[in-house]
């Protein structure tokens, strides 16, 4: 037969794969000598192919509206007809349960195209929503040891047994001074001035002198531009009363036992 098919949908239901029966055989024994033809479903493949990808809208083929619904009314009850002549039957038509197929897989095919897309932006949702979870954990964290450390000044300051202790230099007076507040129980906060800073290959280091034994390390620091620094210390030593506090010069890390020069130091009133 060398009728050309009359709808364009033929093509693409054989290219679905829901062309079955007379007319799927039909249509591959025209294609066979049909160039025009083959093209028309090479050309069929690749609309179906870019739809899979894209998932673009689409239009149905002329005259497909009015044959769905006719195939619809067609289904429902009617009076009994004698069957029509099998020369009657239009040359490679296409049942209306093979276009309805057609269609729905064009109709999955977007829906899935849609889904996956909906489903990459939710996940790239998720993830910002997981770092911003994560970032208000630090700030939180953040603020938490803030507050601790604040804390911990206030309880030294305000202990009444707290005792402000000044330390000087060892030698001659000079600007260089620090300040201490020792609490037995709640710990000791120490700040110093003017005390110039180190290298990185040295510290200075903060000894607690108890009344009895050796200097024992309650820190290492170093100062700032204007020469300020800092320790505070929230647990001493048990058994321990401090008679004097110093600050001696280091090797960085700090060492367990003085060995460098001292440059400030002052006894517990």
């Amino acid at each position: 037969m060398n009728a050309h098919p009359q709808f364009v949908e033929d093509f693409e239901l054989y290219a679905l794969g829901v062309l079955d029966g007379d007319d799927k055989a039909q249509f591959e024994t025209h294609l066979a000598g049909c160039a025009e033809c083959r093209a028309k479903l090479a050309s069929a493949r690749s609309s179906l192919t870019r739809l899979a990808l894209a998932a673009p809208a689409s239009t149905p083929p002329p005259g497909a509206r009015e044959r769905v619904l006719e195939s619809f009314r067609a289904s429902g009850p009617k009076p009994r007809e004698a069957a029509p002549h099998a020369s009657a039957r239009r040359p490679f038509g296409s049942p209306a349960w093979a276009w309805a197929a057609a269609a729905a897989c064009v109709i999955l095919l977007v829906a899935a195209v849609w889904l996956a897309n909906t489903n990459l932006r939710l996940s790239k949702r998720l993830a910002e929503l997981e770092l911003s979870h994560q970032q208000l954990e630090t700030s939180n964290l953040e603020l938490k040891a803030t507050v601790a450390r604040a804390q911990t000044v206030l309880d030294i300051l305000s202990g009444p047994q707290t005792t402000q202790v000044a330390l000087s230099p060892s030698s001659a007076p000079s600007v260089p001074h620090g300040k201490a507040f020792y609490n037995r129980e709640k710990g000791v906060l120490f700040y110093t001035a003017n005390l110039h800073p180190l290298s990185s290959d040295h510290t200075y280091e903060l000894w607690l002198i108890p009344t009895v034994g050796n200097p024992v390390d309650i820190g290492i620091f170093n100062t700032d531009t204007q020469g300020n620094g800092q320790v505070i210390v929230t647990s001493l030593p048990q058994g321990l009363t401090a008679k004097a506090f110093a600050v001696t010069v280091e090797v960085a890390g700090g060492v367990p036992a003085p060995k460098g020069p001292i440059v400030l130091v002052g006894p517990v009133s």
